[in-house]
């Protein structure tokens, strides 16, 4: 019985100790000379925060660093990125003079190299950083901090040294589940002045403007604070950017996505992540959206002082890239001066030397100085920097505190007597003429107050009501049935249940559109549109010339729209005039920039956008129209309630369906749209496959005899809202998205294409919270095209 029981014990004790040896390192933090991690085993961070060990994508495999607890499972670091394990298992091993990670058959894949003549030893810190350590001196040998992936830890540190040739950046996944070397890289450029900067390939996407000392002067919101402290060290052949987490319970990542967009993610109670932020963040973010000599603000372009743009025709299509030239060619002399921009992001330093020692008077004279200076600033009062030739990039923030002085023609002395005394003998001119051109436009008016309005007049600007709001113009009727023909039939463009769409004409305005609503349609909503647009000028936004409400007449006249509406054109039976793919990107992103505007700028919620109230002009520029639900919200009110339904089916949220709204409702619509623009399928109908001879669309009515589905709770009819989107995202996720593009619209780039049915599918996501919202599509889709 004894020796039994001996040799029992003598058995789990040999099992121990061959379990010892087999997984020495199981939960543990280290690895040793001579042991291996093996596929399925892992190290854990003394704190339990992080996990290195080996994961899969398909017939690939991996070593990476993850986080423990953080729901879905987040891989901040990958060794072999280029170079995966296939077939099989691997290892990590780790001998006296490198760190290696072997396939199943013993060749390496990855491996690095260190000298140490004592005993080197593997540990994974709470911070991700894998390290070498020498055993002995404590010497590191190697950290893969060095080498960063696709985020940014705390502790980490991205940029550069031309004098030991490192350069340390980070590179996107190629997609959301391939970890090998993405189309995006974020990094320093060592020929710019310190600053990070968001490549596409070789081409910059993004800028975060140049460290002046407090901050890069593109983020002004990106500064210490009690949650995050910024670090720039600067030295003569470096430059290197990290950031410390300064409260430990709060987990922090800077990462790359596929997409192009730089996300700062951080953990919440639940372990989950909370986007802390983004950038790009809107259309001023994109590298050089204005062109050289121009300043972007709150997504316009604006010719830098005594410059025009170079290509008035695309300005006014909102094609911006050309930028502007000057006026004339500036006289190198020393009677130049310079033009005031305040809180800037200072433009792209890829033309410009920084000068140390040198206030605003020296750098000003600095630049006087050389013919060729463009513009200088200063950085913490001593750090002159000027530029030369072309000025590229430039932002003008809300908030920010780096000035721009710009050269120009002539000095503006602003303490000259001669030039004060010029000054108000112009005002009072000037003044004089206003006022008599004033008495004479009223004696005019009063002379014809009971004629009709002559041509000339029926439009003109908006005015004010006595409480300062603007209102629209009150338009004569008697002018609009000239225009119209009476409303004749051959002027009628469209013809709808409750309205019709008439062509009019003058000869001294040019053409434009009047809407006129049948008897039975509510005064209600046309006061509603009218007050709605008449608050309202963008390019992407209908402008309304005035309305009219005489002899019982509801009229509302806007510019006229020569492409017709977006459902016309994209559904059209004749594919002659079918846009092409790069027509439909830029009606992509005119509709965005119209809600963007309504939302963010005027928080007005449209409600129903649909391809029928986008309206085209003759480039095919968009322009929302159709206010006549629209609402606008309340300082701090986020959403609202209506009392019924009312909208287009097949475009309408979920959540209009109960009388609930916000901005979010407005995205889903947009989402079913770019759906309908990339697949060039109608939502309103089943688009399949022509496979069989029958038409391309089917519609919900014969497709419900056909495929019995139980009703939502929303009615039946307005089922197509849920269908088309279902479609879509079945096809997406079976890696047949490519398939869902529209083939009349001819060659499209696949990125492209997938980027924008993924944007879509998350705008139609059934929860509105996670919805994204128009900023972050703006500058999403801004990232697409090269």
């Amino acid at each position: 019985m004894q020796c039994a029981m001996l040799k029992a014990a003598l058995l789990s004790a040999v099992a121990l100790f061959a379990a010892a040896f087999a997984h020495p390192q199981q939960n543990g933090d280290s690895l040793t000379t001579g042991l291996s991690l093996l596929n399925g085993q892992n190290l854990v961070s003394a704190q339990k925060i992080f996990v290195l060990g080996f994961f899969s994508n398909g017939n690939s495999t991996y070593l990476g660093v993850w986080y423990n607890e953080m729901q879905p499972r987040t891989i901040v670091w990958v060794a072999n990125r280029q170079n995966p394990i296939t077939g099989g298992n691997g290892s990590l091993t780790l001998t006296s003079s490198s760190l290696e990670l072997l396939d199943r058959t013993g060749n390496p894949v990855w491996s690095n190299a260190f000298q140490t003549q004592n005993s080197p030893q593997a540990f994974l810190l709470d911070s991700g950083n894998l390290i070498v350590n020498d055993t002995v001196s404590g010497n590191l040998l190697w950290q893969a901090f060095d080498h960063p992936s696709d985020t940014l830890l705390p502790g980490i540190r991205i940029g550069y040294d031309t004098s030991t040739n490192d350069n340390s950046f980070l590179t996107s996944w190629k997609n959301g589940s391939d970890p090998s070397l993405g189309e995006y890289s974020l990094r320093l450029d060592p020929k710019r002045l310190p600053d990070v900067l968001l490549f596409h390939g070789s081409v910059p996407k993004y800028r975060m403007g140049t460290w002046n000392g407090q901050g890069f002067s593109g983020v002004p919101a990106l500064r210490a604070t009690n949650l995050l402290a910024f670090n720039l060290t600067v030295d003569e052949d470096s430059a290197y950017y990290s950031y410390t987490a300064l409260d430990t319970s709060i987990l922090w990542r800077f990462v790359i996505s596929p997409d192009g967009l730089a996300h700062r993610w951080r953990s919440n109670q639940s372990n989950l992540w909370t986007e802390y932020w983004h950038l790009p963040q809107d259309q001023c973010d994109v590298y050089a959206y204005c062109g050289a000599n121009a300043a972007c603000y709150n997504g316009d372009c604006k010719c830098l002082s005594e410059f025009t743009p170079k290509s008035p025709c695309d300005w006014s299509q909102r094609n911006f890239a050309g930028g502007c030239v000057r006026d004339a060619v500036l006289p190198c002399s020393s009677g130049n001066g310079f033009a005031f921009l305040s809180k800037v992001k200072v433009p792209d330093t890829l033309n410009a030397i920084m000068v140390h020692g040198k206030g605003w008077d020296d750098c000003k004279n600095l630049c006087l100085r050389q013919c060729s200076c463009s513009a200088y600033t200063v950085f913490q009062e001593s750090d002159c920097v000027v530029w030369f030739g072309d000025l590229v990039d430039i932002v003008q923030l809300s908030e920010g505190i780096n000035d721009l002085y710009t050269r120009v023609s002539h000095s503006n002395p602003s303490h000259s007597g001669r030039n004060i005394a010029i000054i108000v003998s112009v005002s009072v001119v000037v003044v004089v003429l206003v006022i008599s051109a004033l008495l004479s436009f009223c004696y005019r008016r009063s002379q014809q107050k009971h004629l009709p309005l002559a041509e000339a007049e029926v439009f003109r600007t908006k005015c004010e009501d006595e409480s300062g709001s603007k209102v629209a113009k009150m338009l004569d009727l008697g002018a609009i049935k000239v225009a119209t023909n009476n409303f004749s039939e051959q002027n009628s463009i469209v013809t709808a249940r409750s309205r019709t769409i008439y062509k009019g004409t003058l000869p001294s305005f040019g053409d434009f559109a009047v809407k006129r609503l049948n008897a039975e349609a509510g005064l209600e909503k046309l006061q509603n549109e009218v007050k709605m647009l008449a608050r309202l000028d963008h390019p992407n936004i209908i402008r309304m010339l005035g309305s009219c409400m005489q002899n019982n007449e509801k009229l509302i006249c806007y510019e006229y729209m020569a492409g017709g509406s977006l459902d016309a054109v994209l559904f059209a039976e004749d594919e002659s005039g079918i846009p092409d793919w790069p027509s439909r990107f830029r009606i992509m992103q005119g509709i965005c920039e119209g809600l963007l505007y309504l939302h963010e700028h005027c928080r007005i919620v449209h409600r129903d956008i649909a391809p029928s109230n986008i309206l085209l002009s003759e480039g095919s520029v968009p322009k929302t129209s159709d206010f006549g639900l629209a609402t606008l919200l309340d300082q701090g009110q986020y959403e609202g309630k209506a009392d019924n339904f009312r909208g287009t089916p097949g475009y309408s949220a979920p959540e209009l369906f109960y009388g609930k709204y916000s901005v979010k409702s407005d995205v889903y619509s947009f989402g079913v749209i770019l759906l309908e623009i990339v697949t060039g399928c109608n939502a309103t109908s089943f688009c399949r496959e022509d496979t069989d001879g029958l038409p391309r669309y089917v519609s919900f009515t014969k497709l419900m005899m056909i495929i019995p589905i139980p009703p939502p709770p929303p009615p039946l009819s307005t089922l197509s809202y849920l269908l088309f989107p279902v479609k879509v995202r079945k096809q997406w996720t079976q890696g047949t998205a490519d398939q869902l593009k529209d083939p009349r619209m001819g060659d499209a780039p696949r990125g492209e294409v997938e980027r924008c049915i993924h944007i879509g599918l998350r705008c139609v996501q059934d929860d509105p919270t996670v919805r994204p919202t128009m900023s972050y599509i703006r500058s999403t889709l801004a990232a697409i095209q090269p």
